[in-house]
């Protein structure tokens, strides 16, 4: 029975790799090894359970792909019901990183693409579109978020606390599920669970699951404000929460989920903007949606989304 398991155990983790290019048919034989056995979805449920971000429901344009030095090709994503508890997993199954020689390395998505990797502490990242974070291949308990957007998931550590930097500032987890975006020179930060100190240090700000906060990158301008836990980090499952930005910051959290670019003539783009936008995950139908919810009209250019003030002082 041993032997029997360990068997099913190489072939589960060999259909986690190979379904990261599958195509049609490779899919459907996957299912077919699945229903086989029990064994088999208990061996696949075993693989896939490295992955503690499945269980909420994921924003399903871009499909997330797994960490790897060798950029993957895109992943399908393919729902079944059924006994088969792996079937979330599917989607978002993470494969431990190669390790390339540098003591640290880059890992990056492009608008409109969206990455997940497990560090070898534990700690789980989950990276929007148009984000590069630094990692250190010696310490998986540092890293940097260059720009872009990542929530982290932290296994906590009393002996050595996970940190973030962010411009010139840090973040350090006290036990933490946390989202933060680097942007334009400013940094949010909102915890989901837990709590982290952002400038640990004699003048840290301690925030707990329902805090947030927004600062310039050099620490300063901190202004704290709350947001309901379920929404951090909000952007996997198309739900983006903001409490008074601009309108810019909007249009660029769009641009780092569909990869397409949102022009705001006049002063749109300064506006503040508080609310919750659900995205349906397809650009062409959320665009005209957002344009609506702003009072804004719309038009397409090329590949350019257009939107501009409503009225006698529009220009």
């Amino acid at each position: 029975m041993q032997v029997e398991t360990a068997d099913a155990i190489e072939t589960a983790i060999a259909w986690q790799l190979r379904l990261a290019a599958a195509d049609e048919a490779e899919w459907a034989a996957f299912i077919v090894w699945l229903e086989e056995s029990p064994a088999h979805a208990e061996a696949y449920d075993r693989v896939a359970a490295t992955d503690r971000m499945v269980a909420d429901a994921r924003f399903p344009e871009p499909a997330p792909i797994a960490e790897n030095d060798n950029r993957p090709a895109p992943r399908r994503w393919l729902w079944w019901t059924g006994g088969v508890a792996a079937a979330a997993a599917v989607a978002l199954a993470l494969v431990p990183a190669m390790r390339p020689a540098a003591q640290t390395y880059q890992v990056a998505t492009r608008d409109g693409e969206r990455r997940a990797i497990a560090l070898d502490d534990g700690t789980t990242i989950e990276l929007s579109g148009g984000t590069q974070l630094t990692l250190d291949r010696n310490d998986p308990r540092v890293a940097t978020l260059d720009r872009g957007e990542a929530l982290f998931q932290v296994r906590h550590d009393s002996a050595k606390a996970f940190t973030l930097k962010v411009g010139g500032v840090a973040v350090q987890d006290l036990g933490t599920v946390f989202n933060v975006a680097h942007l334009d020179g400013r940094i949010r930060v909102a915890v989901a669970e837990g709590a982290v100190a952002f400038q640990p240090d004699a003048s840290a700000v301690t925030l707990r699951a329902g805090d947030a906060l927004s600062a310039r990158d050099d620490g300063a301008d901190v202004a704290r404000t709350r947001i309901a836990p379920a929404l951090v980090g909000g952007w996997r499952s198309g739900r983006l929460s903001f409490a008074g930005q601009p309108l810019g910051e909007v249009a660029g959290a769009l641009k780092r989920l569909y990869g397409t670019n949102i022009a705001l003539r006049g002063t749109l783009s300064e506006r503040p903007f508080t609310g919750v936008v659900h995205l349906s995950g397809v650009a062409d139908r959320d665009v005209p949606r957002l344009a609506e919810l702003i009072g804004a009209t719309w038009r397409r250019d090329g590949g350019q989304w257009i939107l501009a003030e409503q009225g006698p002082n529009a220009p």
